[in-house]
């Protein structure tokens, strides 16, 4: 079988691989062994029904064993069948009981669980496992020449992916160019609504209200009657009507109340009317709202919310509901995987906490001390390497190479000799 060709060690070896990737793994990927692996899997794997059935066919599981990683675990076929039958879904399943992630991930990538969506017989399903396989295969070979080698090129391959921010829904999309619009609006408005929350609680009639039309604009607005505003503060009285037939509706809503059905406010078409009324309470036997605590920031807010611009080709189906001048996003936030979760992540995963504490030249013994001190360990050499303690940036290449190439570097030092000199360490360092 093919062989990687890795010419040194070290970061000489390592850039050498680097740029003759793709031809060494295609040349790898057409040997007879990974061909006939291969052609068996997407010849045989629409077969399987169960996790019985992938785990009783010893070169299927090969293959899908070996797509993650995690070969070394063929001899355990019940706890493979038990990773592959609890799925995922329920917190306390045996995938996510362990820190190494790879585990979840072949779970859920099969998905036979309890009711996971199953993934064989899909479009591309077995085209992407073998892709995995042929990879994680090369890299497998290529440590067996050198292991650092084989962390680094699946440090390259899986932790651009984790790093990166997830792939956005059509829906997160949709409510981000919401609030987008929600936000571009509330500011255009910033003077009025902060001069409604600083006055609407010095009103104490209605005429107070109709006599402030900067309360009045806010007001109507909030409730969708800004026909009524704008009739009002354009009228040009007469002596045949010298005063606005909107604002004396709009008295007689706020003066009445609504809690009478015969109320002039439960006798209009619109509901907003009785709405209106109802929120100040400035009828008989009603209690007076405009003073209450909270009152003037959900009126502004639910202003802003009927008065803003839907953005321009944006489908969203859910309920705009602002709170303190801003559409909430936090419904969409657990789709994101924070920045602690990913270093949990890393440390979890043997090869990745291989490549970083190299890098990060900490101690193997770390890894028995309380895992939360691992974390702020991790995050703080971060810092200091790197200048900052997020996963996301090494989904830039940049980062993600100075990252690799610092773990080279020291996986070549830790392998000298304890007892060569500095000027061999020097002469073998300018010869990578």
């Amino acid at each position: 079988m093919f062989a990687p060709v890795i010419p040194s060690a070290g970061l000489a070896g390592w850039r050498f691989l680097q740029r003759t990737y793709d031809s060494q793994l295609e040349n790898f990927s057409n040997s007879a062994q990974i061909t006939r692996n291969t052609d068996y899997f997407l010849e045989n794997i629409g077969d399987v029904k169960t996790a019985e059935d992938l785990t009783s066919d010893r070169r299927l599981l090969e293959v899908a064993l070996g797509a993650f990683g995690i070969q070394d675990d063929i001899e355990n076929r019940f706890f493979i069948q038990k990773i592959l039958e609890e799925g995922t879904t329920a917190n306390d399943s045996l995938a996510n009981r362990f820190s190494d992630n790879r585990y979840k991930e072949f779970s859920e990538a099969f998905g036979l669980g309890p009711g996971e969506d199953r993934q064989i017989g899909k479009s591309g399903f077995a085209e992407s496992i073998v892709a995995r396989f042929r990879e994680s295969s090369f890299e497998v070979s290529a440590g067996q020449q050198n292991d650092s080698m084989r962390v680094a090129l699946y440090a390259q391959r899986v932790l651009g992916e984790l790093a990166s921010p997830p792939q956005k829904s059509d829906e997160r999309i949709a409510a981000e160019a919401v609030s987008a619009a929600v936000s571009d609006f509330a500011s255009s408005v910033a003077d009025d609504v902060e001069y409604y929350q600083d006055n609407i609680g010095l009103i104490e009639t209605p005429d107070d209200l109709l006599d402030d039309p900067r309360l009045l604009k806010v007001t109507l607005g909030a409730f969708g009657l800004q026909d009524d505003y704008e009739a009002i503060v354009s009228f040009e009285p007469s002596a045949e009507t010298p005063v606005s037939p909107e604002r004396e509706k709009i008295k007689n809503v706020l003066e009445e109340g609504s809690i009478s059905i015969v109320a002039f406010a439960n006798e209009l078409d619109n509901p907003a009317y009785a709405e209106l009324s109802r929120a100040f309470g400035f009828g008989i036997a009603e209690d007076f709202q405009a003073r209450r605590s909270g009152f003037s920031t959900r009126i502004s807010d639910q202003y802003i919310e009927q008065n803003f611009e839907w953005p321009n080709g944006i489908v969203y189906d859910q309920p705009v509901k602002v709170m303190n001048g801003a559409f909430e996003l936090e419904p969409f936030r657990s789709d994101d995987m924070s920045n602690d979760a990913k270093w949990f992540t890393i440390m979890g995963e043997p090869p990745l906490r291989n490549l970083f504490e190299t890098a990060f030249n900490l101690p193997s013994e770390i890894g028995q001390i309380d895992i939360n001190q691992q974390l702020t360990v991790f995050k703080e050499r971060a810092q200091s390497i790197f200048g900052s303690d997020q996963v996301n940036q090494f989904s830039e290449p940049e980062a993600l190479d100075e990252l690799i190439t610092q773990y080279v570097v020291r996986s070549q030092l830790s392998s000298f000799n304890s007892g060569a000199t500095s000027a061999s360490l020097a002469l073998t360092l300018l010869q990578s």
